[in-house]
């Protein structure tokens, strides 16, 4: 029950940028200002500028048919699953709330500085922010005299170890928020006279900032963290939800060079909900709620693959019909049963983290995984009807000419669905590839900056100053040949899409390149820009200006 006599708490979630953005002047004013806070940025710059040019030529062609009605087709737009969690837990705690996403500071400011005038305490969601230069001008947009900033979510679980906090940010909260919200609530509640660490946790009181540390659970079963319940933001949403988020693992059991997942909530253990658990949140969620759609955030959901085959078959005896989305590695979807398995019981589509088409790659990524599993994952999710969503890595420490030849070539065999492509990045502090020996083996040298989404790096066979060229010519060629479809551009609509609408949304995507030809000279040319001022800028980080290859032309 809410306590209306209590200190009102403003949540806002969401991120810098979306693929859904509604207004051209909005997202230029947050480009702006984030830029603006930003510090060698150029590397970030290319990398947008590679995304945006598919995103141009498509808002410039016109559509007909299946396609037309697939952009025309309305993605019900569903608030985070932090929105939902946080919003559950003040309300289990008698808080009251309001929540917002940070876009609302641009659409409608008079809106969002009312509901900040209202509010005593803003929780501010970091999870889909990139770094500092994100961060921090939304954090002076959010702040106020009268208010007190509380900082979590995913970003604040790589910062907290080597950033000292900011006088505009009270407290930042790091781990778990189904034990850090009741001692928020408690804190509140005593008028902010007194704050304590969950039993489990710890406080570190920086110059400007109080790190608050949730502590783990003592068992890796999370089936005691309550189930969000939905309903609580379909109250104040005023609408009901038919697609939801869901988590079921905190953590992976994985060690890939490149990634802090293992790491986050101040964690390093894998633990997972039961697929009794699982079984039991989505019947409710489907009879309940009328859910149809249910998209699992997990690293990696088909780990247990024990988990995985019991869930599946529960699902269908107890006839919860409906489609799920999750990430799975391709090991597991290289038995095909399993994938057979996984379409009975609902799932719609898989995205697979493959990274590379060549072993050595791989191997180096200590993905412990082959590029034959990869192949069999795909084929197999294509012969069961199960959409696939593949993203590649560019440039990691060991990438050449070559391993990006056997990539494309990977992918001509494969042919997902969709494809993804990610440049390399030496953004995450604590990853292993940072570690002495990988750091040494590779040659890996980076520029530290907590205020770009892509700090400058290099190694023995690429630098940053290359690499983004590399993505823009390996995206072209995946959409040119007809290989699989870009992410960037069709993802927003992504649970209207079915397989039989591929090779037309092939050809349309083919056409995007080949008929611009004088708007993809404007970008050849921006392109090149960009490059030249990169290049400037890797001359001051790293002076002997070793470049390890060839400058490749737009």
């Amino acid at each position: 029950m809410i306590k209306a006599n209590l200190p009102k708490v403003l949540i806002v979630t969401g991120g810098l940028l979306s693929a859904g953005e509604k207004s051209m002047w909005n997202a230029l004013k947050k480009q702006y200002k984030q830029v603006k806070a930003a510090k060698a940025h150029w590397l970030e710059t290319k990398i947008k500028l590679v995304t945006a040019e598919m995103l141009v030529y498509e808002k410039l062609k016109k559509k007909r048919g299946k396609l037309a009605e697939y952009f025309k087709g309305e993605s019900q737009s569903i608030p985070e699953l932090t929105e939902v969690v946080l919003a559950d837990l003040l309300y289990r705690e008698g808080i009251p709330f309001e929540a917002i996403t940070y876009d609302l500071l641009y659409s409608n400011p008079k809106k969002a500085n009312q509901l900040l005038q209202d509010t005593q305490v803003v929780l501010a969601s970091s999870t889909l922010l990139h770094d500092l230069s994100e961060l921090m001008p939304l954090i002076k947009m959010l702040k106020r005299d009268h208010n007190r900033i509380i900082l979590g979510g995913a970003l604040c679980g790589s910062l907290y170890s080597h950033w000292k906090g900011d006088s505009l940010v009270d407290i930042m909260a790091i781990g778990y928020g189904e034990f850090l919200v009741p001692k928020i609530a408690d804190w509140i509640k005593s008028g902010f006279k007194e704050i304590r660490p969950p039993e489990q946790g710890r406080m570190i009181q920086k110059e400007h900032t109080l790190f608050l540390f949730s502590g783990v659970p003592e068992s890796r079963d999370l089936d005691f963290l309550p189930t969000p319940d939905w309903r609580v933001a379909e109250s104040y949403h005023q609408r009901k939800f038919e697609h939801v988020y869901y988590e079921s693992v905190r953590g992976c059991p994985y060690r890939c060079s490149f990634c802090n997942y293992p790491f986050l909530f101040d964690d390093k253990k894998f633990r997972t909900k039961s697929a009794e658990k699982i079984a039991a949140d989505w019947k409710f969620y489907y009879e309940e709620l009328g859910v149809k759609y249910i998209t699992c955030l997990d690293s990696l959901f088909t780990m247990p693959k024990k988990r995985l085959v019991e869930l599946c078959k529960l699902l269908i005896a107890q006839k919860t019909n409906v489609k799920w989305i999750c990430y799975a590695r391709a090991d597991d979807l290289a038995d095909e049963s399993v994938v057979k398995l996984m379409k009975a019981a609902g799932v719609s589509q898989v995205q697979i983290g493959l990274e590379s088409g060549n072993q050595m790659m791989l191997d180096q990524m200590n993905k412990r995984c082959t590029v034959e599993q990869n192949l069999q994952a795909i084929k197999n999710c294509r012969k069961h009807g199960v959409i696939s969503m593949v993203s590649l890595i560019v440039g990691y420490p060991g990438e050449t000419e070559k391993t990006l030849k056997d990539t494309l070539n990977f992918m001509r065999e494969a042919r997902p669905d969709f494809h993804f492509l990610a440049t390399f990045s030496v953004r995450i502090e604590d990853v292993p590839m940072f570690k002495a020996p990988h750091k040494e083996r590779f040659g890996l040298e980076k520029m530290d900056n907590p205020y770009s989404f892509a700090p400058y790096w290099r190694h023995n066979t690429m630098s940053c100053s290359e690499v983004g060229e590399h993505v823009r010519i390996l995206g072209m060629q995946l959409c040119e040949e007809k290989i699989s479809l870009e992410g960037a551009l069709f993802y927003q609509n992504i649970l209207h899409y079915e397989p039989v609408m591929k090779e037309e949304f092939l050809e349309y995507q083919q056409s995007l390149i080949k008929g611009n030809t004088y708007l993809k000279k404007v970008f050849n040319w921006i392109n090149h820009k960009v490059d030249l001022k990169l290049q400037k800028d890797m001359k001051k980080v790293f002076p002997d200006n070793k470049e390890q290859l060839q400058q490749i032309k737009a």
